[in-house]
This record gives structure tokens, C-alpha cells and sequence, in this order.
């Protein structure tokens, strides 16, 4: 103690209200199953605290106890909080055990860094598993196909989540709600969403138990967050079939960091490599630009902008085109060591335009300008989180067919959350939250969703959740402008899970159930009611394993669902049930290589057959006579992907070739009918992903 001698001696002249004299404590916090180390906050019995650093060392200087001993609290969020008794000069070493308490109930992690997913122990995907997904095409959309609870069948764009609706799941990049993740929405879609997985750092996907700052989805949510800070220069550039793509991160000398890609894409390579006709192309460009300004220690400055772009045309018979902007600003703020700020403003468009030509012509623009607050208090025993949002949209469309028809919605949308979560036992822990809602279309007012969740420690490695929610969606604007008396339609989640995680596997199996409610109906009158009603129950498996050299994954989902909904006037099979749908996904690691192997099923969706058909005479036309609603199915759906990758040093630098081949077996998959305009047969529509063969280079240049 001599060492410190002169400091405790100025303490001591200027320290009038107390003579007592000081001494510091000092040691090392770290992940007790890891042993990672963690820059938790130690705080002493008489208030007084700080920070351990990246190496997880803290030094505190403290009084000096009569008793001979200290008490200290140590809590860092996603660990438990720990409280320990220790004497001064002691060097210490403090570890803490992780909290499972999960705010998602699926997560998938594009980083091994600590994080939310890490630290509550919970499902997860590397980094790599998107990359080298047989069939994904590095997208994080076709990534979270292979998830429990998504009964997407691997060739659709759109996530289908336990028997939702395409529209039911809200999207959300850094914190701005996406209400058109696409790159193109036509029946002609692109299957490729706006999101860069190069500054992607993670995304999660929930399918029940979503956290009440989420709002306006019935059935599920996708977050997805860019890269920020970044300690060092890092990037690359990749060359394939498809096009360019390229990535550069680095940091700005006492300033902060950027973050940036742009790519583009042609189909003509593609194409003609898998020998098929030039008469559909497409054209894609991507831009995604990030600055994190540091303002000092605990204020942060975000500037980010992204732009998409895709045209897709069809001979001469038709052209389809899109455009998707964002610009964003977010100010994040830490005033005190257990409160933190975000503020968040955006403006996004998107543009849509589709060309038949010498018939018809649709243009499409929705414009939404956003802003959110969201505040962290984390206060003892409990983490409490609220904020507000507040997004304004204006929808336009425009018809060109004989004559020109305009149409055009206004609405503001409100929303209120709150959210807690604590440890109620050494074993338990609890999250209940609640959002209020509403929207300036209608004239039902404020709705009130409550959420709760819990998770149960088994051991260490076994933990039993369970989840409820109410949840509300407004739908769609036009049809709530004619109709302002419609309540939102809502849906009752409940879920029970079980999670085992260990360093080798992670398995989770859940049962859950549905309940919708107040669904829009069309009745015989042409008037849309709230008399629609549904369900939707099933069960889910999931186990991934890793070893040296193989990795294996597996999930499996079951889905029972009904829907009285649109013009279905009676309780009949959900158009999105998917009753059974399995992934297989094999991974083999030799030296520099990679290559990996999926298996994909899913049974037939519902469709409504065609009964037969009758002379019109006043149109003089034969019309449709359909049969029962969704009585019939498509066949089974199944495809095996092939993928693989090596790396090798070239110039002493870094090369890795990579490679694809979708729909191995060449398997005729059924998406859709379509029948002629006599309605006298119908024709099959197969799924675009035939055999193809995909190959690429990437080079990393930091």
C-alpha cells in the first residue's frame, strides 16, 4: 500500500464528511463455463463503482472496512448477478454464470463475440452456416428457412411462420421497421431480400414470445442488425456467376468507423451456364453505407443509408422493376452506468412497376418516415426496458389499363411498450411486458397486447420455456380506409419449450397453439367484417451437432392449422399449412475444404381445385366453378443442394473458391396451376430452382 500512500493522503485532506481511510480491491471477471474474460460492472456497499476492461480486470478503490471485509455486487446483463464478500489487497477471481432468460425464442448469430444470443443460451447459427448453407445463397431470409417454427418450403422468398401469413411477420434492419424486404414483389418475385450478409452482424428470428417493442405482426419477427464498430480494417471482394460483390470496414482515427458494400448482379452468365434461353434476365444492385461517430464516451452518432435495386423482364411479354431506399439516423446515449438511450429516425420508399405492355401497367409507391425511442434501465434484481414509435404512410397506386386509376391512403400508426425482466429464483426467470397501439384509420381506439415468458434452469444445460402473448396487426390500409370500423385482427400465442445446449449439440423441442381472432371476412354483401377466425398447432424438433470433422444438422415441423379468412366463409385449411416439412444438412470439413450436403421435404400446400365450368353468355366466356376452398394439395415438395468451398493462399494472400449446385436430382417440384382462359385444362407450374450450378471467388483484402 506505501505505492498509494500519497493519493489516500490527498483523499483524506479534501474528504471532509469522512476520515476513514481507503484501499482498493482488485481482480478478474470472467465466463465461468468459458472462461472468457467480461467487462461486468463491480459495485461496492457504499455505492461507489466501475468497470472491469476488455481483459476483464477491475481495480476499485473503496473504504477501508472495520469489519476487515468488503461487500461487493458484480452484475453484467445476460449473467446472473453475483454479490461477494472479499478483503482488501485480496486478488480475486469472479466468475459468472449465464442467465438463460431469452428475449427471442429463436436466434442466429453472425458473430462468436459475446452477445445476447451467447449469453442467454439459446439456438444458434454461425456466421458460416449462412455462407455455406446448401441453397441459400448467403441470404439471411433463406437461412432462416432451415429454422424450427419456419415451414417455408426452401424455394419461397416470403417466411411462413407455424401457419402465418407471409404479411404476418415484421421485419426490422437496425432498428427501422422494413415493411418491403424484398427485391421485388410481383407473382415474378426475385427470392433474394434487400439484406447484405456482409454487414449483416446478427439477426434472430422469433416466432412467439416476441418482445413488446415489436408491434403490428401476428405471427412473427425478423431483426436483423448491421456491423458497427469495427476495431480494424477488414473487407473483401467476391466474383461469381451471379456478379460482384464487395465489402470494406474500417476505422476512423478518433472519430469512429464506416461500414460499406455494393453489389450487382446478372443473370446472363447464370443462364447460359446452366444452358437455359436468354428470354428472362435480371439485374440487381445493392449499396449499404454505415458511419458510427463517436461523440464522447457515452454518446454515439449513426448515419446509415441503403439502396436496392432489381429489374426482371420476360421476353416481351411483361417487365417487372423495383427500387428500395433508406436513410437513417440514430443517437445513442449511456447518461448514467445503468440507463441507456437510443433515438432513432428513417425514412424509407419503395418503388414498384410492372409492364404488360399494350395492357397494362401498375406503378406502385409507399413512403414511411419513422422514429422510435427505446431506454435500458437495469436496476438490481430487474432489467426494465420501454420506448415509444411513431410511423407515418402514405400508399399510392396507380392503374394503366384502358383508362388511369389512382389510389391513395394516408395513416399514422402509435405505439407504447414496456417490458421486465427478472430472476424470481435462482432457477426461474420472467419477462412480462405489454404494448399498447393504434392506428388514425380506424375508430376502435387503443389496443392493449400483455406478453410474458419464462424460462426454468433445469442445469446448466436444460432449460424449459414457456411463453403467452396477444397479439395485434392492423392490415391492409386501403381495405381500413373503407372500412373504419374494423377492430386489428388479433392472434393468442402460446408456446413450451425445451432447450439443451452443450459445447457439441443443441436440440430444442416445442409444442405450441395459435388462437385468431377478429380476421377480416368479405361476407355476400361485399362488406369486410371482423368475423374471421383460425388456429394454429403443431410441434417442432431441432438438434445440431458439431464434431472435428462432420457437423450435422436437423429440424423438423409439424403444423395443423385452419382459417376462416378473405371470402372462405367457413373454418377450412390454412392456404400457408404446411403439415410436415423436414431439413437434413450434412457438413464435412477435410483440410481446406468444406462441403456440405441438405435434404429437404415439405408436404403440399392447400389449393382450391378447379370443379369445372360454365358458359357465360353475357361475357361470352367460359367462367370457373371451384370446388371446396383449400380441399385439395400440391404434391410433395422435395430437393437435395449441394455446396462446397476451399481456401488456399495465393500471393500470400488469402483466396476462397466456393460452389453450389441446387436441385441436384433436377426434381419437378409443383409450385402452382394455372389454367387457360376456357378454363378446359391446367397447365403445371414448376419451381424456377431446376438443376443449377453456382460458382464463385472471394478475396479478402484486409
Amino acid at each position: 500500500m506505501k505505492r498509494f500512500a500519497p493519493w489516500l493522503l490527498l483523499f483524506l485532506l479534501i474528504s471532509s464528511l469522512d476520515a476513514q481511510e481507503t484501499t482498493f480491491v482488485e481482480g478478474k471477471i470472467f465466463d465461468q463455463d468459458t472462461k472468457d474474460p467480461l467487462p461486468a460492472y463491480v459495485m461496492a456497499e457504499e455505492g461507489k463503482g466501475c468497470s472491469a476492461d476488455g481483459r476483464g480486470y477491475f481495480k476499485l478503490l473503496v473504504k477501508n472496512p472495520p469489519a476487515g471485509k468488503v461487500k461487493l455486487t458484480i452484475f453484467l446483463i445476460g449473467y446472473k448477478k453475483k454479490e461477494i464478500e472479499a478483503r482488501p489487497g485480496e486478488l480475486l477471481s469472479i466468475g459468472l454464470e449465464l442467465e438463460p432468460l431469452a428475449v427471442h425464442e429463436i436466434s442466429v448469430t453472425a458473430d462468436s463475440g459475446v452477445s445476447d444470443a451467447k449469453n442467454q443460451k439459446i439456438v444458434t447459427l454461425s456466421k458460416m452456416d449462412v455462407y455455406q448453407l446448401p441453397g441459400a445463397a448467403a441470404d439471411p431470409l433463406y437461412a432462416s428457412h432451415i429454422l424450427p417454427g419456419v415451414n417455408s418450403p426452401p424455394d419461397a422468398s416470403s417466411l411462413l411462420i407455424r401457419g402465418g401469413a407471409p404479411d404476418e411477420v415484421g421485419y426490422f434492419f437496425d432498428g427501422i421497421e422494413i415493411l418491403h424486404p424484398f427485391l421485388s414483389e410481383s407473382l415474378h418475385e426475385s427470392y433474394f431480400s434487400i439484406f447484405d450478409n456482409q454487414v449483416v452482424e446478427n439477426f434472430s428470428v422469433a416466432t412467439s414470445g416476441f418482445h413488446p417493442k415489436y408491434g403490428d405482426a401476428l405471427s412473427g419477427v425478423m431483426d436483423i442488425s448491421a456491423k458497427d464498430l469495427v476495431a480494424k480494417s477488414e473487407g473483401g471482394l467476391g466474383l461469381s456467376v451471379l456478379g460482384l460483390n464487395s465489402y470494406a470496414g474500417f476505422p476512423l482515427k478518433n472519430v469512429g468507423s464506416f461500414i460499406g458494400s455494393y453489389n450487382r448482379g446478372y443473370s446472363d452468365v447464370l443462364t447460359r451456364l446452366n444452358s437455359r434461353g436468354g428470354d428472362r434476365e435480371f439485374r440487381t444492385e445493392q449499396a449499404f453505407g454505415k458511419f458510427n461517430i463517436r461523440i464522447d464516451k457515452s454518446n454515439q452518432l449513426r448515419i446509415y443509408g441503403l439502396s436496392d435495386g432489381y429489374r426482371y423482364s420476360q421476353d416481351a411479354d411483361f417487365s417487372v422493376s423495383s427500387k428500395n431506399t433508406t436513410a437513417a439516423l440514430s443517437w445513442t446515449s449511456a447518461p448514467a452506468r445503468n440507463i441507456a438511450a437510443k433515438w432513432l429516425a428513417a425514412a424509407t420508399r419503395y418503388e414498384m412497376s410492372f409492364d404488360q405492355p399494350n395492357s397494362l401497367r401498375i406503378e406502385n409507391r409507399d413512403d414511411v418516415l419513422q422514429s422510435r425511442l427505446d431506454v435500458l434501465w437495469d436496476f438490481d434484481r430487474h432489467f426494465l426496458e420501454f420506448g415509444a414509435d411513431i410511423q407515418a404512410r402514405t400508399i399510392e397506386t396507380a392503374l394503366h389499363e384502358t383508362e388511369a386509376r389512382n389510389y391513395r391512403t394516408r395513416a399514422t400508426r402509435f405505439g407504447f411498450y414496456a417490458n421486465d425482466k427478472f430472476r424470481l429464483t435462482d432457477h426461474l426467470f420472467v419477462n412480462l411486458g405489454g404494448r399498447l397501439l393504434s392506428l388514425s384509420l380506424l375508430n376502435h381506439g387503443w389496443s392493449f397486447d400483455p406478453r410474458a415468458s419464462a424460462a426454468f434452469l433445469l442445469t446448466k444445460q436444460d432449460i424449459l420455456r414457456f411463453s403467452a402473448g396477444w397479439y395485434h396487426q392492423f392490415g391492409d390500409y386501403f381495405v381500413l380506409r373503407k372500412n373504419p370500423s374494423l377492430r386489428p385482427k388479433s392472434a393468442v400465442h402460446l408456446a413450451l419449450s425445451y432447450d439443451r445446449i452443450t459445447e457439441a449439440m443443441e436440440l430444442r423441442a416445442t409444442l405450441y397453439d395459435k388462437e385468431y381472432r377478429s380476421l377480416f371476412l368479405t361476407g355476400a354483401d361485399g362488406q369486410v367484417r371482423n368475423d374471421g377466425t383460425g388456429y394454429a398447432r403443431g410441434a417442432e424438433f431441432f438438434v445440431k451437432k458439431k464434431s472435428q470433422k462432420v457437423d450435422l444438422l436437423f429440424v423438423y415441423n409439424f403444423l395443423h392449422s385452419r382459417r376462416k379468412e378473405n371470402d372462405v366463409e367457413i373454418l377450412s385449411p390454412s392456404p400457408y399449412e404446411i403439415a410436415h416439412s423436414a431439413t437434413g444438412i450434412l457438413t464435412w470439413k477435410i483440410k481446406n475444404w468444406s462441403i456440405g450436403l441438405r435434404y429437404s421435404f415439405a408436404s403440399g400446400r392447400p389449393f382450391t381445385p378447379l370443379a369445372g365450368r360454365e358458359w357465360d353468355p353475357d361475357n361470352q366466356a367460359y367462367v370457373p366453378v371451384w370446388g371446396d376452398a383449400y380441399s385439395d394439395r400440391y404434391p410433395t415438395y422435395q430437393r437435395i443442394d449441394l455446396s462446397g468451398n476451399r481456401s488456399f493462399r495465393l500471393f500470400n494472400r488469402l483466396v476462397v473458391i466456393y460452389f453450389g449446385v441446387t436441385n441436384v436430382l433436377n426434381n419437378k417440384n409443383i409450385s402452382r396451376y394455372d389454367y387457360g382462359e376456357d378454363y378446359a385444362g391446367r397447365k403445371d407450374q414448376q419451381s424456377i430452382f431446376g438443376r443449377s450450378l453456382f460458382v464463385g471467388i472471394y478475396v479478402p483484402f484486409f
